[in-house]
């Protein structure tokens, strides 16, 4: 089972993203091989509210994105068979609170510490995320797929700083 943050999949339906190429390779694949084919994706109801939130303002700004478009593609994360939508209870909540409570220092915000939480729970311990501060909680995997070589931290392997900064700086080249 693996999370994906919002951003990876804003990048994988924005094909205007400089970050769009490798981040529908490793979501797609070739010949359906990639991520979305092979693992069982759960995701907090947040996650499409913000991908939503991201691409609708897209939508408004560019010509070839529009709200209809938009509407689909959210609509098939929610129907399509291998992902699970996590709904916010008073539990989850509750426990948001108090991971917000222990992260908000290392940059967490309520988004990300609900989605945290949400992996928490279905004893998810994969993210894909572009996110840094995510990055660095080596409590979980993690998989940055907008490299050409998906930057793959293992759980309790420590975010280096450096090589992402150098990752980063061939990515833009």
């Amino acid at each position: 089972m693996i999370t994906i943050d919002s951003q990876i999949w804003i990048y994988y339906w924005d094909s205007n993203a400089l970050e769009h190429p490798n981040t529908m390779n490793w979501m797609k694949g070739k010949n359906k091989n990639g991520i979305l084919f092979k693992e069982k994706i759960i995701l907090s109801s947040i996650i499409p509210i913000e991908i939503g939130h991201n691409l609708y303002r897209l939508a408004y700004l560019r010509k070839d994105l529009d709200n209809y478009r938009v509407q689909n593609l959210l609509l098939a994360i929610l129907s399509t068979e291998n992902y699970q939508i996590v709904d916010i209870d008073g539990v989850l909540l509750v426990n948001t609170i108090q991971k917000m409570n222990k992260l908000t220092s290392l940059g967490i915000g309520g988004r990300d510490a609900l989605i945290l939480e949400t992996m928490d729970r279905f004893n998810v311990s994969t993210i894909a995320t572009h996110d840094k501060n995510i990055l660095k909680l080596n409590k979980y995997k993690r998989i940055d797929p907008v490299f050409e070589s998906p930057l793959i931290l293992e759980k309790y392997e420590e975010f280096n700083e450096q090589i992402f900064k150098e990752k980063m700086k061939e990515f833009t080249l």
